[in-house]
């Protein structure tokens, strides 16, 4: 029953989410003509949060990321690809972006900032860490299984003396106990 409400209560979230994203696509002239007629969908990305894909014509954002942040979060990044799409091909985030983005209501910033990197953003956890074997220091997480499973003779580009020979890949949680990897505790 509890499960059933929390899964209510992420339905409600998307569609807010989405609402909102169709109502700003409308409000900046982004829908409605021929020309010009973008949509909002949702992807499966872990590590951007958005994307604006202008030969498609759509803004796409992050439903994973979506799920584990504010409505608040994800609505400025719905906002921030509406400032990619108005500015156009060849602005990537540069002054006419910034502009643009505070035009909208957007945070003038070009990448979000994960609660790691001592921002606000909740990221989707990897499946494998990178983990320096003495000290247990994560140095990389993977999203999928890494292609070397043996990191003997491997190390961090300018950390060589720290990490040569004592890197590992563990597995980050216990569905994972199927793979070749050790689970970290």
């Amino acid at each position: 029953m509890v499960e059933n409400i929390k899964m209510n209560d992420i339905a409600k979230k998307l569609n807010t989410i989405q609402q909102f994203a169709i109502e700003q696509l409308k409000h900046w002239g982004l829908t409605g003509s021929y020309n010009n007629d973008w949509c909002f969908v949702w992807d499966k990305s872990v590590r951007r949060y958005g994307q604006c894909r202008y030969r498609k014509q759509e803004i796409g954002v992050s439903k994973h990321l979506a799920k584990l942040n504010s409505i608040e979060e994800t609505k400025d990044t719905v906002l921030h690809e509406i400032a990619h799409a108005l500015t156009g091909i060849g602005h990537g985030h540069d002054v006419h972006w910034k502009r643009m983005c505070i035009k909208v209501g957007a945070r003038p910033q070009r990448c979000y900032k994960s609660e790691g990197q001592g921002g606000n953003v909740k990221q989707v956890q990897g499946k494998y860490k990178l983990i320096n074997k003495e000290t247990g220091k994560v140095y990389k997480e993977y999203y999928r299984r890494p292609k070397h499973a043996d990191w003997s003779e491997r190390w961090i580009v300018g950390k060589k003396a720290e990490t040569f020979g004592k890197l590992q890949v563990v597995a980050s949680r216990a569905s994972e106990s199927g793979s070749p990897y050790r689970l970290q505790v």
